[in-house]
């Protein structure tokens, strides 16, 4: 299952993830509040940095439709 995660850092950052795995979530979520969270996106080990994850949308958000 994969969808969409949003996820805040540094206090003024949104970061929108797309095609992300429920798995990849749930990995994020566990290195919540940690300086350096770090998973795999692509292949790719990637520091997402000090983050939150504020929500989640399974399947794929419709942008043109104002989300």
């Amino acid at each position: 299952m994969a969808g969409t995660a949003v996820l805040y850092r540094n206090q003024q950052e949104v970061i929108v993830l797309e095609d992300i795995k429920k798995e990849t979530l749930e990995e994020i979520k566990q290195q919540c509040g940690d300086e350096n969270c770090t998973c795999t996106l692509n292949n790719h080990k990637v520091d997402l940095g000090n983050i939150m994850v504020i929500g989640f949308k399974e399947d794929v958000v419709d942008w043109d439709y104002g989300y």
